[in-house]
C-alpha cells in the first residue's frame, strides 16, 4: 500500500513524541530513521506493573516466617560489584562473608549477597551485587521495598579519558543511558543523575582518604562486547569520563522510588587508546577500589 504525503507527515509527527538517546547524551528523532526501516520498538509504558517489589518482598518475608520489624532493613545500603571491595566493606562492618543473606532473582537464582551490620555504630546494609544493570535494579528494588532510603555504591569502570588512568577515582555525576533497564523506568531522553548531597559527601570523603576524585559522567552499557570504537570515540569526545554497566539503572530506580543514590568508581582499565589497556591486577587499581569502598562506608557513617 502506497502512503500519501499527509500519511507520512502524520506518522512522523507522532514519532516525534518518542525520542531515543544518542551517543553524545543528547537526542535524535527516531522519525528520521522511519523510512529506512528503523523505529522505536514501543512507547514508554505508563501503566502499573503487575508484580511489584513489595509483592516479592512480602512473599519472601512470609516464606521465612519473619515479622515486618524483623524483615525491615536499615535505611542505608552500601553496595559493590567487586569481591575485594565487598570484603573491605564487611571488615569495616565487623562481619564476614559467611553471615550474608542471599537475595534471589525471579527464578530463584542468587543475584546478590546482603548482610546487616554497622559502621562506627551506624546500622547499614552491605551488599555484593552481580555486575550489570538488571542485577543492580533487582537488588535496589528489593532493598528499597524493605526500608532502604540511601544507596551508596562503590564500583569500577573503564576510562574514556587520558587524564583518568588506571587507579583514578571518579565520582559519577550522571549516566548516558545505553542500558535496557533504565528505559523501563524513565522515558528515553530523561537525564539520570545521583543525589547531589551524597555525591558531595563521596567527593569529600574520598579526598579525606587521600584520593584525588574527579567528577564525571558515566556511559552505561549492558553489552560490554559492543563497546565499539565509534561509540567510544563519540562518548570520549563528548567529555564522558568512564564506561560501566550499572549507573543508569541505579539512578533511574532511585529516582522512580524516591530514594537517594551516589556512585564512586575506581578506574580498572583504559579504552581511550588504540588498544585495550587493562589493569585489573594492578596495585593502583586495587588500592583505588579499596579506597572507594572505604569512602562509601565513611559516607554511610556520616549519615547516622
Amino acid at each position: 500500500m502506497q502512503l500519501k504525503r499527509w500519511h507520512w507527515e502524520r506518522i512522523i509527527a507522532t514519532l516525534r513524541t518518542y525520542r531515543v538517546a544518542c551517543g553524545r547524551g543528547s537526542t535524535y528523532d527516531c522519525a528520521s530513521q522511519w523510512k529506512g526501516g528503523s523505529s522505536v520498538s514501543w512507547p514508554f509504558e505508563t501503566s502499573e506493573p503487575l508484580v511489584t517489589p513489595h509483592h516479592a518482598a512480602e512473599l519472601e518475608r512470609k516464606r521465612r516466617g519473619l515479622t515486618p520489624e524483623e524483615w525491615a532493613l536499615p535505611t542505608t545500603l552500601v553496595a559493590t560489584f567487586q569481591r575485594a571491595a565487598y570484603a573491605r566493606m564487611l571488615e569495616r562492618a565487623g562481619l564476614n562473608v559467611d553471615s550474608r543473606e542471599h537475595g534471589q532473582g525471579g527464578s530463584g537464582g542468587t543475584t546478590f549477597g546482603r548482610v546487616v551490620g554497622s559502621v562506627d555504630g551506624v546500622p547499614v546494609v552491605v551488599a555484593h551485587i552481580c555486575v550489570g544493570a538488571p542485577a543492580a535494579a533487582l537488588a535496589l528494588e528489593n532493598s528499597v521495598a524493605r526500608g532502604v532510603r540511601n544507596v551508596l555504591v562503590a564500583g569500577s569502570a573503564g576510562s574514556l579519558q587520558q587524564h583518568l588512568p588506571i587507579g583514578a577515582t571518579v565520582v559519577v555525576t550522571g549516566a548516558e543511558r545505553e542500558d535496557g533497564v533504565s528505559h523501563h523506568y524513565l522515558p528515553a531522553g530523561e537525564v539520570v543523575s545521583p543525589d547531589r548531597a551524597l555525591t558531595r559527601m563521596l567527593e569529600e570523603c574520598a579526598l579525606a582518604r587521600g584520593a584525588l576524585p574527579v567528577r564525571g559522567r558515566a556511559w552505561t552499557i549492558d553489552a560490554p562486547y559492543r563497546e565499539t570504537v565509534g561509540a567510544i570515540r563519540r562518548h570520549s569526545e563528548a567529555g564522558v569520563a568512564v564506561v560501566e554497566m550499572e549507573a543508569a539503572a541505579i539512578f533511574a530506580v532511585s529516582r522512580v522510588r524516591g530514594v537517594r543514590a551516589g556512585l564512586i568508581v575506581a578506574v580498572s582499565d583504559e579504552v581511550f587508546g588504540h588498544e585495550w589497556n587493562h589493569g585489573f591486577n594492578h596495585d593502583a587499581y586495587l588500592d583505588s577500589l579499596l579506597r572507594a569502598a572505604d569512602t562509601a562506608m565513611d559516607v554511610a557513617a556520616k549519615l547516622g
